[in-house]
């Protein structure tokens, strides 16, 4: 019984070790864009419906993210997406925006690619 335990244990950590932005349970769950804390679409996220709007909230850390297909979005690092821009993520696919330690971003655009 141990053994198995232990080899679930093992096979779930490797699922999430092996989770990035191509999986299919990357996209958005909700609204047109996923901000993920970890490269590759990993770790902690925040879904974001900000079609043809900007969305605020209270700070996140994101080092990537993904958007739904057939949409673009801005993030920023300030309320009202107006300045501290910090990347276009485009309905191409995904991208990783941060430097050492995750990007704080406290606004986001999106708008139909």
């Amino acid at each position: 019984m141990r053994f198995s335990l232990l080899t679930l244990g093992l096979i779930a950590f490797a699922a999430v070790v092996k989770a990035d932005c191509s999986h299919s349970s990357a996209p958005p769950d909700d609204g047109e864009i996923a901000l993920y804390r970890g490269r590759d679409c990993t770790l902690n996220y925040l879904n974001v419906g900000a079609m043809n709007s900007c969305q605020n909230w209270p700070d996140f850390g994101a080092c990537s993210a993904i958007t739904r297909r057939g949409v673009t979005c801005d993030i920023y690092k300030s309320d009202g997406c107006s300045s501290d821009y910090i990347a276009t993520i485009d309905s191409a696919g995904y991208r990783n925006f941060c430097g050492t330690f995750p990007d704080t971003v406290q606004s986001v655009r999106c708008r139909a690619a």
